[in-house]
């Protein structure tokens, strides 16, 4: 048996499976189930996701005056009381007779439950990349269990239970802690203006939609669902759906559950898994169309394959979450967008592939072969290990030697950052013994890194990057400071080397204290 602590879950997160496990519930139950007499596919789904929608957007758009949703807050907890009010009108048979009732119930616990859902996706973030994959792959076979456990009961009992999955997952969201939760919201901005020059503004919308997920991603996150949307828009009337999900078919989601924990468990130092699982979300809408032309449509297989698609998304994003200077709710509210995207367009078009299913045939494939084509091209599955080059918190640690050249350096030019260097007015001391003060230095050597970037042809960005990077900060701090993803201060750091002719941070170092007479 494995222990869950050896690949980073701790004993008190095991309640996260829970937590996620009853969102997805709640969305299957909601969405794609006829127990509760909801109306068609399309316009269940349009009720819930158009105002699920503009929540997204308007998180995105007021980050910065909406309360926090990190953690157990009062906004929160009210969101999760709303949501399941409106959950309770849209299911009850009472007030789900009524359709206007039963559409307000939609359409009122739909835009809630994105406040909720951001909470918990931040929680995932701020776990390791293992606890993130071993938690929401739990999280499948415990979403597959409550779906099975509602749908088996009666009308007004499975009601009962649907309303009490939001109450639930908010008991168990962990709370805000004083400090460390309460100023995350903040942190990387505050990082932002404390490390950025003086000129540079503080970032706007297109560039936080930019910076925190990668176009392709979202570009292959709306096939998938697309796909697998289309597919269950297709499938015939399930008549008696606890019956067609038997519990003996809850064996798939049990076998999924064990193959991202065994994945967890042997991922290794080197494979990034945020791009490993994204190439897994492609062949899956690969792998859930290849069965539906080789055993058809069934209850089973639209089940399950909309519980495992939320948990594979889920994985992708939080995991993206974890490098990206843009904070980890609105990177939910973006990739969300996409989701929201595909289901909507799968789902109109549903009616036009009924009558043409050939059509849905070409279209599938292509777009399948083209998410692929995305997973693979956007970036590298293996870290580049010359950036990585001994782990640490920041994502980068030098070596003994160099870090105490860039980090404890008494009476160097360069300090905890480059606009230290250029407002040192201390004296150092040249190879030759002679002291000399700072202010009667030329304004080259008052702003060595000016002098350094200006001598290799660096860009002004690459000028920002080398400044940290040669100040002993990690990839992680990069990020946050100048508000870019790791993929881009990676092509920056690459660019440095390539123009200053070295090959890592020591080297680098090295030739700037050369330079600059510090050796």
């Amino acid at each position: 048996m494995i222990d869950v602590r050896t690949i980073g879950v701790a004993p008190a997160q095991l309640r996260f499976a829970l937590g996620y496990a009853c969102l997805c519930a709640w969305a299957v139950v909601l969405l794609l189930s006829p127990a509760f007499g909801l109306p068609g596919a399309v316009h269940a789904a349009a009720s819930s996701m158009l105002p699920g929608l503009v929540a997204c957007l308007a998180s995105i758009v007021g980050s910065r005056r909406l309360p926090s949703v990190v953690g157990r807050t009062p906004f929160v907890t009210a969101s999760a009381l709303f949501m399941a009010a409106g959950t309770f009108v849209c299911t009850f048979p009472a007030t789900a007779g009524f359709p206007a009732m039963r559409i307000a119930g939609l359409a009122f616990s739909g835009f809630f439950a994105i406040i909720l859902i951001m909470s918990w996706f931040d929680a995932y973030a701020r776990m390791g990349s293992r606890a993130i994959i071993v938690l929401a792959g739990c999280a499948a076979s415990v979403a597959a269990l409550l779906c099975w456990a509602i749908l088996a009961c009666p009308a007004r009992a499975a009601s009962g239970l649907a309303t009490l999955l939001p109450l639930v997952s908010l008991a168990v969201l962990p709370r805000t802690r004083k400090g460390a939760d309460d100023a995350a919201g903040g942190r990387k901005a505050i990082e932002h203006a404390a490390c950025a020059p003086a000129e540079r503004t503080a970032p706007g919308l297109l560039d936080i939609m930019a910076a925190a997920v990668p176009l392709r991603t979202l570009v292959g996150l709306a096939i998938t669902f697309f796909i697998v949307s289309s597919i269950g828009s297709l499938a015939p009337e399930f008549g008696l759906f606890s019956t067609a999900v038997s519990p003996v078919s809850l064996l798939i989601p049990l076998g999924v559950t064990a193959f991202f924990v065994a994945s967890a468990f042997f991922l290794r130092g080197r494979i990034d898994p945020s791009a490993l699982y994204k190439v897994l979300l492609s062949a899956f809408a690969a792998g859930v169309f290849l069965l539906m032309l080789s055993i058809g449509i069934s209850a089973a297989l639209v089940f399950y394959a909309n519980i495992v698609a939320e948990a594979l998304t889920w994985m992708v994003l939080a995991l993206w979450a974890k490098k990206t200077p843009v904070e980890a709710h609105l990177v939910f509210a973006i990739g969300w967008i996409a989701e929201c995207v595909g289901n909507t367009l799968g789902q109109s078009l549903a009616p036009l592939f009924a009558t043409h299913i050939e059509a849905f045939y070409v279209v599938s494939i292509m777009l399948i072969l083209i998410a692929v084509g995305f997973a693979f091209s956007e970036g590298r599955v293996v870290l580049e290990i010359d950036f990585e080059e001994n782990g640490g918190e920041e994502g980068t640690q030098l070596d003994g030697t160099a870090q105490n050249r860039a980090h404890a350096r008494p009476n160097g030019s360069l300090g905890a950052n480059a606009e230290e260097s250029r407002g040192a007015s201390a004296s150092r001391t040249v190879p030759n013994g002679t002291s000399v003060n700072n202010a009667d230095a030329t304004a080259e050597k008052a702003d060595p890194i000016a002098a350094f970037a200006s001598a290799h042809d660096l860009s002004p960005r690459e000028r920002e990057v080398a400044a940290l990077w040669l100040t002993g900060h990690g990839l992680k701090y990069i990020e946050n400071a100048l508000f870019i993803s790791e993929a881009t201060v990676k092509t920056h750091l690459r660019n440095i080397y390539r123009k200053c002719d070295t090959h890592n941070r020591a080297e680098i170092i090295a030739l700037f204290e050369q330079e600059n007479g510090l050796a």
